[in-house]
């Protein structure tokens, strides 16, 4: 399995065609790859950017996020956006220059809409797109790669009732394979001014190729969360 940086130019906001950069960057995409997109360049390409000093970022912040828990030693509030724990609901003001860039509004629709041209373009039947943020993960230091959008693909390798080494039945064991994807791309994305946005995934073991919508399967609503605890007291505000 490889991972595979793809170099671009530096997109602008408020907004930049991500499609012409993908045209001018991506000169081959193979059967079977899974192309890994940074949000910000997405969110760039759909115009989801913000002027410095227009809107205070706290106020952004809390119209943008899922679900906001404040925390009083902390200067910024934990939030949710788009099914996941990331800072300040993914508003970012790194490589934007003088905006925050907000999160796509559908990274889902964004992920598809990546598929249909990675498609047509390189005359392909097994393909899948991931888009991916950064988040901190509790009890951890340091940021790493999450989805928050994906298309083409099953996200999960189900397991259950295949036998491990000793001949025990798997019972509840799913892999997140969309997950662990991001998580890899994401040291190869680096976090400053690499300007590899676009990471391409190949030889990828185990994968599901898919049309279907497997959103509803992969993502946990709030009531079904086995982790609520930790924040549900939180739900209602």
């Amino acid at each position: 399995m490889q991972y595979i940086p793809i170099k671009t130019r530096i997109m602008q906001p408020p907004y930049d065609d991500l499609f012409s950069v993908l045209d001018e960057s991506l000169d081959e995409v193979l059967e079977g790859d899974i192309i890994i997109v940074s949000s910000k360049v997405v969110s760039i390409s759909e115009g989801n950017c913000v002027p410095l000093g227009s809107v205070e970022k706290s106020e952004l912040v809390r119209q943008e996020a899922e679900l906001l828990i404040p925390r009083s030693y902390w200067p910024s509030p934990l939030t949710v956006k788009h099914n996941a724990f990331i800072g300040t609901a993914g508003i970012d003001e790194s490589n934007a220059n003088g905006h925050y860039i907000l999160l796509p509004k559908d990274p889902f629709k964004s992920a598809l809409d990546i598929l249909v041209y990675l498609k047509k373009r390189f005359n392909l039947e097994t393909v899948g797109v991931v888009i991916t943020d950064s988040h901190s993960a509790p009890l951890r230091r340091g940021a790493l790669g999450i989805s928050i959008g994906y298309a083409g693909f099953a996200p999960t390798i189900n397991y259950v009732g295949r036998e491990d080494l000793f001949g025990r039945e798997m019972k509840i064991e799913v892999g997140n394979v969309v997950d662990a994807l991001a998580a890899g791309a994401g040291v190869v994305m680096g976090e400053t001014d690499e300007c590899q946005p676009v990471v391409i995934a190949r030889g990828v073991p185990n994968l599901t190729f898919t049309d279907s919508d497997t959103k509803q399967d992969f993502l946990v609503p709030f009531e079904e969360d086995t982790f609520r605890v930790l924040y549900e007291r939180f739900l209602s505000l």
